[in-house]
């Protein structure tokens, strides 16, 4: 209420002017009320304040009030008001259900009485849309506009999609026109198209929609956008690798590098009509153009794009520019790949020695001194160097840009020597005669395969490698056909993650396992680790079984164990205790009651993660009953069984007993037996042969299971034998 006198009493000064000031220590009333949408949701936005004018005999703007979560909340001083809320998108309506100024309902405001305004519903026009792909995929991210229908430079409201594609847009009573850009995607070919509503190129051709309280459903399916493509020859007929192409209509542009056979894609166009160009100022060795043949921007060939269209053919042949003279050489060299394939384009770096690396200056002693690009032979070569006559320098080699369509694996940058940083590289001596380093990069290796969900559930694909220490390494987005192919791993053994970004699906580790307990690929340089497929499921499972964590006894705690779960990092559990199928207690103990005795108990365990919930159910306990306690005396191959129970007298002590041996222990700490005798119990006492058990040190296991009133239990010993 604090920040609503502030604002009021600068308004007042202001309103002095217009024959509305204050009077003087004029009392301040407390002035509040609640406004929600058509269906109940709270209205945002701000209530505007309009003051009678006793001078003018009109009502004036007087101050605002921010409209938070549906409360109206703010001080007025003495007089006669009309309060109009606007929404955010724009939409207006008078108090209380007026259309206009001139017929809104008074607010006296007097004495320092405070003001409760009646309930205000807003019939508030919504748009609500569903943004997919073609295929009918949720798409998360999506950037969707509302503009006035008549004026495309009046932007209403803008929301972004969730999860599940939605978006909520409030609007104005006035139709509008939705433009909606899809959510940009790591990987080129994974882009959609933006679009007006339905499906139209422009503004002028969109479709009006006209919002309703209810909400006025629209659905947006996004289609691919239109890609470009062609080769880039030499004016010999050789391709040229690392021509940068760019093209450029209105509204987009896009980039791509050629790759070692000259070809280029462009992809996710927006339609419209595109210059290309073709320019090869990093390498610098031949002359820069535009399609057709021409040589500057406005002489260029316009090339149309259809609306998803694929336009191929748009080719070019670069003339070769005059060769440069050289300087005086101080430093040269050959960058190539693990396979003495050249690098073409790769970006080169001189550092002096000593240097405080990436602070950009080009003082003596600091950081980068030159930068230059390889050639179409891998070769590079430093002219301007004449300063550093006599010093040592380290020279670094850097990753060219990537063609789009470029299948190989990508190159790990490195420094003179063969080494991965600053601090460990080869200092070259800069000298009268040429320095010579060369570079070889190491190659990466790969991953692919794909991540699919559940039938209607928008997914977002992400694989991660991770470390055997738990530390994400790298990762990749799936395209649009949920597949994934990265090739930028650098070798090594990974564990593998499948997630979903949307939050639609739990993750899983590869193969449907546990960090501890996945299965780990090695990705070697050169090579990709094909067939890494998950389906991933929609809710939440239990990989291993909840379990009750010991007897039900009498008056005794006893505690639920919620297992394992497929995702098991901050889902939250809830616990129901159930006797049958009757609720009976909650939380993650229980103490068992004596109107209970003979009864079997079961926990379900409710689990929740975000979006995710699932459920899972312990098997049955022993039946409830009082405290036990075994007593094992063990003579030669038998054993003297006693077993003792709370506030059960000993003649009244009945049962069975088994012995089991504990064979095995799992690593997840399952535990294997085998049986190697039985016995009754009457009144407390019972005997067991041991004969089963061979020669040598054994741990075994006397599980009692009582009758009556009497409770469950168990003993473990270790045994020696001697036969």
């Amino acid at each position: 209420m604090r920040r609503f006198t502030a604002a009021l009493a600068g308004t007042a000064v202001a309103a002095a002017a217009v024959g509305m000031a204050a009077p003087a220590h004029a009392a301040e009333s407390a002035v509040g009320g609640v406004v929600v949408d058509g269906a109940g949701n709270p209205m945002t936005g701000e209530v505007v304040v309009h003051r009678y004018d006793s001078y003018d005999g009109v009502y004036e703007k007087w101050t605002t009030f921010d409209l938070d979560n549906g409360v109206i909340s703010g001080t007025l001083f003495d007089g006669t008001y009309k309060l109009e809320v606007v929404g955010d998108g724009g939409f207006s309506e008078f108090y209380v259900d007026k259309a206009d100024l001139a017929s809104a309902d008074v607010v006296t405001v007097a004495d320092g009485a405070p003001v409760g305004l009646a309930p205000w519903v807003i019939e508030q026009p919504y748009v609500t849309a569903t943004v997919t792909d073609a295929a009918g995929r949720p798409l998360s991210g999506a950037v969707v506009e509302a503009y006035d229908a008549t004026n495309v430079d009046d932007l209403i409201t803008s929301d972004v999609s969730d999860a599940d594609g939605k978006v909520v847009l409030p609007v104005r009573s006035a139709p509008v026109k939705l433009h909606t850009t899809p959510p940009y995607s790591s990987a080129d070919a994974d882009r959609l198209a933006a679009e007006w509503f339905s499906d139209k190129a422009d503004f002028a051709s969109a479709d009006p929609v006209t919002g309703t309280p209810t909400g006025t459903p629209v659905p947006i399916a996004l289609g691919g956008g239109a890609a470009m493509t062609g080769q880039v020859l030499s004016d010999a007929g050789a391709p040229l690798e690392q021509v940068e192409v760019t093209a450029y209509s209105d509204s987009d542009s896009a980039t791509d590098f050629t790759d070692k056979n000259g070809v280029y894609v462009l992809k996710g166009l927006d339609a419209g009509n595109y210059r290309v160009q073709f320019s090869d100022d990093r390498i610098d060795e031949y002359v820069s153009e535009y399609w057709n043949n021409a040589t500057n921007y406005s002489d260029a060939t316009m090339v149309p794009v259809a609306p998803g269209a694929y336009v191929p053919g748009i080719n070019a042949n670069l003339t070769p520019r005059p060769a440069k003279p050289l300087g005086s050489l101080e430093l040269s060299g050959v960058v190539t790949d693990d396979t003495g394939a050249p690098v073409v384009g790769a970006p080169m770096e001189v550092w002096t020695n000593p240097a405080a690396p990436f602070k950009k200056t080009n003082t003596e002693g600091q950081a980068s001194w030159s930068k230059i690009y390889t050639n179409r032979a891998g070769i590079y070569a430093f002219d301007e160097l004449d300063s550093l006559l006599g010093k040592t320098v380290k020279v670094r080699a850097s990753v060219p840009t990537p063609g789009d369509e470029d299948v190989e694996y990508r190159l790990f940058g490195q420094w003179f020597g063969q080494h991965t940083s600053y601090e460990q590289a080869t200092p070259v001596g800069i000298s009268a005669a040429p320095a010579r380093a060369d570079i070889s990069l190491p190659r990466a290796g790969g991953i692919s395969g794909s991540i699919k969900g559940a039938a209607g559930k928008g997914i977002q694909g992400t694989v991660s490698l991770l470390s055997k220490d738990g530390e994400i390494v790298t990762s990749a987005s799936t395209e649009m056909d949920d597949t994934f192919d990265a090739r930028w791993v650098y070798p090594g053994t990974y564990k593998v993650r499948f997630s979903d970004w949307t939050g639609n699906h739990a993750p899983e580790w590869w193969k449907n396992s546990t960090f501890d307990d996945a299965k780990t690929i090695t990705v070697k340089s050169g090579q990709n680790v094909t067939g890494l497929d998950a389906v991933l499921e929609a809710a939440l499972s239990a990989t291993e079984r909840p379990f009750i964590d010991g007897y039900p006894w009498v008056g005794k705690s006893i505690e639920v164990d919620p297992g394992e779960w497929n995702y098991q990092s901050s889902t939250q559990f809830t616990y129901e205790w159930l006797i049958g199928s009757t609720v009976v207690g909650t939380g993650k103990s229980f103490e068992p009651t004596k109107k209970q005795i003979g009864d079997k108990l079961s926990v379900r365990v409710l689990a929740e993660n975000g979006k995710l919930v699932g459920t899972a159910t312990t098997a049955k306990s022993e039946k409830i009953g009082y405290k036990s306690k075994i007593k094992a005396k063990i003579r030669g191959d038998r054993a003297s069984i006693t077993i003792k129970a709370q506030r059960i007298k000993g003649k009244k002590v009945k049962g069975k007993l088994t012995v089991k041996e504990i064979v095995r222990v799992k690593d997840d700490g399952t535990i294997k037996y085998k049986k190697i005798g039985k016995t009754k119990i009457k009144k407390g006492k019972g005997t067991v042969s041991l004969k089963k058990l061979k020669k040598g040190k054994h741990k075994i296991v006397f599980f009692f299971q009582g009758k009556g009133k009497v409770g469950s239990s168990e003993l473990t010993k270790t045994v020696k034998t001697k036969r």
